[in-house]
């Protein structure tokens, strides 16, 4: 399918250039919204609305669900997590839209999803919620638990899958790390048909479920990226036992709320869910827009909305009022990664990361990313792959000393 060609893709460039320009990085102090995607969502439902009123057909509200979507095709890899031997793992039934995406990293990332039954309390579930990640293959998870490597678990950031790390996976297992991308409760390709509510509450009960239940409750090494970040944060915050350490990429931290749509909601999912806001927020995320801001990035960005039940999860979980972040950055003593991109267009960085140097209770080992964007793990995957894996050397290192002490 081709969309934004021609004059709409100038229009829309014009529109992206606007809406930066006039409002500068979505991180000031006046700023309000659930991540970069749900604030532009309050900027553009006028914008799109009245700028632009007469858009082909194809392009407004091309992320509406295409009939040829609603089939689904099941990945194939055999991936298994070797967490432990008390959960079983399902494969993970896929849109069909995933057969339009070309990247290879995105398909083979794709395929190696899996699920796993988890048990929810009852004011979040009535019964069995599936949890959907990409797990280490089984020797890969063999060799980091005889090596004495803590579990690492990744959020995406708002609105997003796992898909978000599909080129930081294969530079991370190639240093060694096993990793597991974590899709948070109502976005990604879990199945939710028993989930009654999609609240920060029940995001971080589904979290904790999963580390519980599925990881054997080892202490973990939490990360994320943007809003996946300030998830990691909430979920360190309530449960400090579960993270050791902390890997924030480019995190959404000092934005509080998300904006509730009442009457409104179900347009503004449908903008939520549209080629042009998707492709205006690929445009702000990327330093080297023409190599990565690209229609095939959008495609892979947009293919979870056609997971059943999306549209009710987010907006449960915008009316819910979204996360309330800053006041618990100050509570958290774990020893923190700080990753950030040096031309992030989204969160500023000068602004950022002053306060987690100054608010983190834990040390900080900041690294700045150059000729990168608000996405690390995107646009420059294998320096990412490196701090990190760095990080968790500098971890293992920790734990055998203190246990020599002992």
């Amino acid at each position: 399918m081709k969309v934004c060609h021609g004059s709409s893709r100038r229009q829309l460039r014009t529109l992206c250039h606007f809406v930066k320009g006039r409002f500068g990085s979505l991180s000031g102090p006046s700023s309000s919204g659930g991540g970069g995607a749900a604030l532009l969502l309050l900027l553009l439902l006028p914008l799109l609305l009245c700028t632009f009123p007469r858009l082909p057909g194809d392009l407004a509200f091309a992320g509406a669900p295409q009939p040829r979507a609603k089939q689904l095709l099941t990945g194939q890899a055999a991936i298994g997590a070797v967490d432990t031997a008390t959960t079983v793992l399902a494969e993970v039934e896929l849109p069909a839209a995933l057969a339009e995406i070309e990247e290879a990293a995105a398909r083979s990332a794709a395929r190696r999803y899996r699920s796993v039954e988890l048990e929810l309390p009852a004011e979040f579930a009535t019964g069995p919620v599936s949890a959907a990640f990409i797990g280490p293959s089984e020797e890969l998870g063999r060799r980091a638990e005889v090596a004495g490597q803590s579990p690492l678990v990744l959020l995406h950031g708002f609105d997003s899958s796992s898909l978000e790390f599909r080129r930081l996976l294969p530079e991370l297992e190639s240093a060694g790390v096993a990793v597991h991308l974590f899709d948070i409760l109502g976005w990604g390709f879990g199945e939710t048909s028993a989930v009654r509510d999609f609240s920060p509450a029940a995001k971080r009960a589904h979290l904790h479920a999963f580390w519980k239940q599925h990881l054997g409750g080892r202490p973990m090494v939490l990360g994320g990226a943007s809003l996946g970040g300030g998830i990691a944060i909430d979920f360190a915050a309530a449960y400090p036992e579960a993270v050791e350490r902390l890997v924030l990429i480019d995190a959404q931290a000092f934005i509080d709320g998300a904006p509730q749509l009442g009457p409104l909601g179900g347009l503004g999912i449908k903008v939520l869910s549209s080629w042009p806001l998707r492709w205006m927020a690929n445009q702000m995320a990327y330093f080297d827009k023409e190599r990565f801001a690209t229609d095939d990035a959008v495609r892979i960005g947009k293919l979870h909305l056609e997971a059943k039940g999306w549209e009710e999860a987010s907006l449960n979980y915008l009316n819910s009022g979204g996360y309330t972040l800053s006041p618990l950055v100050s509570r958290i003593s774990a020893p923190t990664l700080l990753l950030w991109g040096e031309q992030d267009g989204i969160l500023d960085g000068s602004e950022q990361v002053p306060r987690f140097q100054s608010e983190l209770r834990g040390s900080v080992d900041l690294h700045w990313i150059p000729e990168c964007g608000h996405c690390p793990h995107l646009e420059q995957p294998a320096r990412a792959a490196e701090l990190i894996a760095a990080f968790l050397v500098e971890d293992s290192a920790c734990r055998r000393s203190d246990s020599q002490s002992r």
